[in-house]
């Protein structure tokens, strides 16, 4: 055979063992760096500058309320409001202005919770002051608590608590209570 011929083999023999020797080594495996996850965060609240909610039933609106800021809890939908203005509709036509520094929204129950000098005042004339007034949206009662004065027509009930119905039709106040006809509390 010729030179060249020998010569073919051998570096083919010596590529094929070279290869061999690459692929089979016995070397330890070179782990990957960990890939970086960059972690985002989860929006737990969404806010609405100047906005408003309401709530209707079998077509005709039960309250609307704005705020000067709401925040929406994105995991259990409860709200809070700041500075809210507010209405609630009475069945009879009425309807009850309300504000409040401050309220939340339960999602679940509907019940509305005004916090801070809570100020209402009636279509029909009717007044009233408290630090705390919760609407019971299931009951349709307003429930007031701290420092409550109420002025309907030429009455003014006191009292450390109260409960009325939406229309201001029956009203019920506890301790301390006091009723006073004809002219203003003392």
């Amino acid at each position: 055979m010729k030179k060249t011929t020998y010569l073919m083999i051998a570096c083919s023999a010596l590529l094929l063992a070279g290869g061999l020797y690459y692929f089979l080594k016995d070397e330890p495996l070179v782990p990957k760096a960990p890939v970086e996850v960059e972690k985002v965060e989860q929006v737990s609240t969404l806010s609405y500058v100047g906005n408003s909610i309401k709530e209707e039933k079998d077509g005709k609106p039960l309250w609307e309320l704005g705020a000067e800021t709401i925040e929406i809890d994105v995991t259990t939908k409860n709200i809070s409001m700041k500075n809210i203005k507010g209405t609630f509709f009475q069945a009879n036509g009425g309807k009850i202005n309300i504000t409040a520094p401050g309220a939340t929204l339960d999602n679940k129950t509907k019940d509305i919770v005004m916090t801070g000098k809570v100020q209402a005042i009636a279509s029909d004339g009717a007044t009233f002051t408290a630090e705390e007034t919760r609407w019971s949206g299931q009951q349709e009662i307003f429930y007031g608590s701290g420092n409550v004065v109420l002025t309907k027509d030429d009455s003014v009930m006191t009292g450390d608590k109260i409960e009325s119905d939406a229309n201001m039709a029956k009203i019920k106040v506890y301790g301390n209570a006091r009723i006073v006809t004809g002219g203003a509390s003392k």
